[in-house]
């Protein structure tokens, strides 16, 4: 077994490896590489200020943050005569091993970056890669109080050093065609239990007229999605919904077969957004960016989180991303005021909120955006969910979800037992731990 968490490890060290002979640029606000080379990205940035006096902060950020980060450069960079926010997109696939990297390699290229979950910035803030910013937001007076017990939890330690402020918030809800179910005359799914939900998606899937249409569909980027609801992690001695959870996943994807095959979810080339929008699945389990995603040309909807039975109606998942300022800036000072306009100011929340995105320091106007631009049945699921944070935001939990989904797709694919696929995370488990 030891074998086996080794190879997590290597797998991981070899991908960012491979990343860092990688190379292609961006010189321009908002525009997209690839994967990533910093060289030609700082050089861009060395540029710009050498052609005015402003001071110029470089913000890298993936790809499926680009259309609201190019909004927040643009306000900001309106606002402020003396600073110039540069923008650098990263290919999606490629962005947290490129963060690694820069962050690993010490790198000054980078002001701000953007975090994708808690897990991640335990990792990072424990390795010193971030800068304190409650001197900053002590200094600027802004009111903590709408995050602070909430999205900054697992990144604020006991002295009240927090190392990022969260963007947006997540909710793990159902969405469904709403079309497929009135063809079938049938109520729309909403307040389901997990088995509610697995019979009613085996009983929709089939063929007709020659075309195959799928009852449900569900990624595995959070494979204990459902424990997780219910109040369990992948750090808790017992495992009980976790277990009930990955027998759920095998009955839909194996058993059943009322989804499209693992062998597909794992592929490396799998579009979730493009298999719903297509129109021949009934239902989705996926988090509330699809209200600003979906580009559908059918009636859709959403309803709550399926849950297991004794559970509170509304029991959901979620998590917040944040902007962090690299401990190697040039420019703390001008990167916090961009961070802090982006994050928790009504003209910063308004642009995520535009975006469909729920902001996580919630501005009365942010909200009031959210609400009128948003016009799905159901989305107002999102704001009476009960959301239980997705990861937990302590050092080392990103290597257990990495550890428990190596064994969980092992089971789904029918290559090892439930027994041995807790048998095995058990051991991997206590060797990253401890």
């Amino acid at each position: 077994m030891k074998k086996k968490a080794l190879s997590i490890l290597l797998t991981a060290a070899m991908a960012v490896t491979l990343l860092a002979g990688c190379g292609s640029s961006s010189d321009n606000a908002g525009s997209t590489a690839a994967s990533g080379d910093t060289t030609a990205e700082s050089a861009a940035g060395s540029e710009a200020a050498a052609g005015s006096d402003k001071t110029v902060v470089n913000f890298y950020y993936s790809t499926d943050l680009e259309k609201v980060a190019q909004k927040e450069i643009e306000a900001f960079n309106t606002a402020n005569s003396d600073i110039e926010v540069v923008g650098h997109s990263i290919a999606e696939g490629d962005y947290d091993d490129k963060v690694k990297v820069m962050t690993a390699g010490g790198s000054t290229d980078a002001d701000i970056y953007w975090v994708r979950t808690p897990a991640q910035m335990a990792q990072y803030t424990a390795n010193g890669a971030f800068v304190n910013l409650a001197p900053y937001a002590e200094k600027s007076g802004v009111d903590l109080s709408p995050i602070k017990e909430t999205s900054l939890a697992g990144v604020t330690d006991a002295d009240g050093a927090f190392y990022g402020y969260p963007t947006s918030g997540s909710c793990w809800m159902l969405f469904y065609n709403k079309e497929l179910f009135d063809a079938k005359g049938i109520d729309y799914p909403e307040n389901l239990t997990w088995n509610e939900y697995l019979d009613l998606i085996k009983e929709l899937t089939g063929e007709e007229g020659g075309t195959k249409y799928w009852g449900g569909l569900m990624p595995i980027w959070t494979p204990n999605l459902g424990a997780v609801a219910a109040g369990e992690y992948l750090d808790d001695e017992s495992l009980t919904r976790t277990k009930e959870f990955a027998q759920i996943q095998h009955r839909m994807y194996v058993d059943d077969a009322s989804a499209p095959g693992i062998a597909e979810m794992t592929s490396g080339t799998f579009d979730i957004k493009a298999y719903l929008e297509a129109g021949n699945i009934y239902t989705m389990i996926n988090g509330d960016w699809m209200f600003r995603l979906m580009e559908a040309d059918f009636e859709w909807g959403a309803a709550p989180l399926p849950i297991f039975d004794g559970e509170p109606e509304g029991s959901s998942v979620g998590q917040s991303s944040y902007l962090v300022i690299s401990s190697n800036s040039k420019h703390p000072e001008e990167a916090y005021k961009f961070i802090e306009y982006y994050c928790t100011t009504p003209e910063g929340t308004t642009i995520i909120a535009q975006n469909h995105d729920v902001p996580s320091y919630a501005t009365d106007e942010a909200l009031e955006v959210f609400k009128s631009e948003v016009n799905v049945p159901g989305v107002e699921y999102r704001f009476s969910a009960k959301i239980k944070d997705e990861q937990k935001g302590q050092e080392g939990y990103a290597s257990l979800i990495e550890a428990y989904n190596q064994e969980l797709q092992l089971y789904l694919l029918d290559e090892q037992s439930l027994d041995a696929t807790f048998e095995n995370y058990a051991e991997l488990r206590d060797e990253i731990m401890n």
